[in-house]
């Protein structure tokens, strides 16, 4: 990605292809996006969906700041009827919210585009593939240490909590400060 106005520029483990991530990524949204469809929760509210693909095509015309070819992305956006405070935009531009952050907040169509925008930053940035490259590197690297150290199973798995703890949960406050500028950039 390029740095944008706010000067996002921090390296990343990307070990894993971005195919690979965007098969993951439609294999997953297609699963929601059927499941909810079969419980008649997808798409329940017409104006409310209208609402959030003017929002959505208003940040994606921005997208290019960051990755051209993001714009080419076939960016889609669904709503899942619940009560659940949660959103999120998978890799590829798959769009996500859950009727419950916009009902239950209230949210004005300002709120929504800085939450969209936060969101669409994170698959921009490619955080899963980045978190999917990191979790292979820990567990091969852990795998090789078992072998060569002779750990136990149950050694191995404190390696892996303590490489949860001490190489993953640090970046992903990391992660959420760079969705954060970004998404703001995409709002402005």
């Amino acid at each position: 990605t390029s740095t944008g106005a706010v000067g996002v520029d921090r390296q990343q483990l990307l070990l894993v292809s971005s195919e690979q991530v965007l098969q993951l990524s439609a294999q997953s949204y297609n699963k929601t996006v059927q499941e909810a469809r079969a419980r008649r929760l997808l798409d329940t509210n017409t104006a409310q969906l209208n609402r959030l693909k003017k929002i959505s095509n208003r940040l994606v015309g921005q997208v290019g700041v960051y990755r051209p070819d993001a714009a080419k992305w076939p960016w889609e956006v669904h709503t899942i009827k619940s009560n659940e405070l949660n959103a999120f935009v998978m890799p590829g531009g798959k769009i996500m919210f859950y009727t419950g952050i916009i009902d239950r907040l209230n949210l004005t169509d300002d709120e929504i585009a800085a939450i969209m925008g936060h969101e669409m930053s994170h698959a921009l940035r490619e955080h899963s593939r980045e978190r999917l490259s990191r979790q292979y590197a820990t567990q091969t690297g852990i795998g090789v240490a078992a072998s060569i150290f002779g750990l136990s199973q149950g050694q191995a798995q404190i390696a892996n909590v303590a490489g949860y703890f001490g190489l993953s949960r640090p970046h992903s406050r990391t992660k959420e400060a760079e969705a954060d500028l970004i998404g703001l950039e995409l709002q402005a």
